[in-house]
């Protein structure tokens, strides 16, 4: 990983993703995140048939805001996100072929790995950040304490699935857990439906403040 993008979430344990947007304003959500405290934004593939046009926009348009692609499960993912501009890649499974086409391609890659085979297979890639999903119905803190106290214990994990505002608190207090990635940021008081950059500066304002309260508990 990147080593600017590393000391962001790391900081503020928040790895903001962006789901589905209208793909204009796809570059003020960025900077209202960026504004907010957290230039890092995960815009998931997928969803639409927009969503390599708002990493477009966004790289062009919002170039303070590490972008990155979710949801990247094939090569042609991959291609199609690297070209659109992203500087990572994530992925919710292991896909060798995938990793190493933006190991080539210096881009970031964040690979799901919830096994010990494929947590194995990351760190023979020599990739020790790695994404845990979906987090809660993968045994959460428990299955993580397993790893950290096992044989796992240089792994970091981004966390993600079914997480708002609230749930994800816990978790980052965990030592493993580098940070939490979900939408709240963009959901939370219709901010991004209603194109309220305001609304979405304050959510990530806010959200940094939850973090780092809970961390230092």
């Amino acid at each position: 990983m990147d080593k600017t993008m590393y000391g962001i979430i790391k900081t503020t344990a928040i790895c903001p993703i962006m789901v589905a947007p209208d793909p204009d304003f796809a570059a003020d959500a960025a900077k209202a995140i960026a504004e907010g405290g957290l230039p890092v934004c995960e815009v998931l593939l997928h969803r639409d048939e927009h969503s390599v046009t708002r990493i477009k926009n966004i790289a062009k348009n919002a170039p303070e805001v590490i972008v990155g692609a979710g949801t990247v499960i094939s090569l042609r993912d991959a291609q199609e996100a690297l070209d659109a501009g992203a500087k990572f890649c994530v992925a919710p499974g292991f896909v060798p072929e995938v990793v190493e086409f933006c190991l080539k391609n210096n881009l970031s890659i964040l690979p799901g790995c919830t096994t010990a085979s494929e947590i194995s297979m990351a760190l023979n890639y020599g990739i020790n950040i790695l994404k845990f999903f979906p987090v809660y119905q993968m045994g959460g803190v428990d299955t993580l304490s397993q790893y950290y106290y096992g044989p796992f214990g240089k792994v970091e994990w981004v966390v993600t699935g079914g997480l708002n505002g609230k749930n994800y608190l816990d978790l980052i207090k965990f030592n493993s857990v580098l940070a939490a990635g979900g939408d709240w940021m963009f959901a939370e008081n219709n901010a991004i439906n209603d194109k309220n950059y305001d609304a979405i500066v304050e959510n990530m304002r806010r959200t940094i403040k939850d973090s780092l309260a809970a961390r230092a508990k």
